[in-house]
């Protein structure tokens, strides 16, 4: 894990860090500060943060804010690739009667072909997702911390 590293942050990570940081997602976004981490979201992501904008009892006091912070971040794609990606992993959780909610899969496999690890705190929604690494953002600042 030398130099940048790429890391694909979930919904609840932007929430937790937009509203009240935890320890572990504030070190996190001090790292890509820093310029020693890349952060990214992918464009399912940003749609469930302006979703909860827009129903947000006043969404006008949050829409630049809002749109300053996501853009800071590198956005990733639903893409051809992620697409059949997540049709392969959706046809085999369904053949084993598991199913995914969409949107968390459209993440997962958007972040597993970009090859960037997930950092969440729903790591159940994404287990099931074959070769996605998933990792808490505590995971996160230990492995971090091994790069150094």
């Amino acid at each position: 894990m030398e130099g940048v590293r790429n890391l694909c942050l979930d919904t609840d990570v932007l929430i937790d860090y937009i509203r009240r940081p935890s320890e572990a997602v504030k070190l996190i976004m001090e790292k890509v500060y820093e310029g020693k981490v890349s952060a990214y979201t992918t464009t399912i992501n940003s749609f469930e943060i302006w979703l909860g904008v827009y129903l947000a009892p006043k969404p006008e006091e949050l829409i630049k804010e809002t749109g300053e912070f996501l853009s800071q971040l590198k956005i990733v794609s639903f893409d051809y690739k992620a697409s059949m990606e997540a049709s392969r992993v959706m046809a085999s959780l369904r053949k084993q009667g598991q199913p995914i909610e969409i949107r968390d899969l459209f993440i997962g496999s958007s972040s597993k072909v970009s090859g960037m690890p997930l950092i969440t705190r729903n790591v159940r929604h994404y287990k099931r997702i074959a070769g996605l690494t998933v990792l808490t953002p505590e995971e996160t600042i230990e492995q971090l911390k091994l790069s150094n």
